[in-house]
């Protein structure tokens, strides 16, 4: 980096998602002003675009809702793209489209995805439910003082 290196990013960092943007503008002109080189430049733009989209996603107040319902167990697919290609492996299920566009609402598609990315699904579930029982761990003396015992494997929970 330059000598411009020093403070690079000025107040960017620190700037509310509303001025965010003013700011990397107004810190871009004076970088220009100052003759500082292209790649100080480049990096004070990409910095000010990453946390751009980091504040855009991160939106508090916006409610995620289900999309879909699962309808299917999952099931095995493969995929060729050539005649006699071995194809690639997919873990499939099927879902009914429960909350969007008018014409959408009430079809059934099919989610595929690729067997690495369903593993990966499948350890971040299993984590889940592991967190979840130990929630329940931690709750369970206070169901026993009560007469309640906790789940067992094969119940029913509501």
């Amino acid at each position: 980096m330059s000598a411009q290196g020093e403070g690079l990013y000025g107040e960017i960092l620190s700037a509310a998602p509303p001025v965010l943007a003013e700011a990397a503008i107004r810190r871009v002109h004076e970088l220009l002003e100052a003759g500082a080189d292209t790649a100080d430049i480049r990096e004070l733009a990409d910095t000010s675009i990453a946390l751009l989209n980091m504040h855009q996603r991160n939106r508090p107040g916006r409610k995620r809702a289900w999309l879909a319902k699962v309808t299917s167990f999952a099931f095995p697919r493969t995929f060729a793209t050539a005649w006699g290609d071995t194809g690639k492996h997919h873990v499939c299920f099927t879902a009914s489209v429960t909350k969007g566009g008018k014409q959408a609402v009430g079809r059934e598609i099919e989610v595929q995805l690729p067997v690495a990315e369903a593993e990966r699904l499948a350890q971040q579930m299993l984590r889940m439910v592991e967190f979840q029982r130990g929630q329940t761990a931690k709750t369970s003396p206070a169901n026993q003082v009560q007469g309640q015992t906790p789940p067992t494997e094969g119940d029913q929970v509501t």
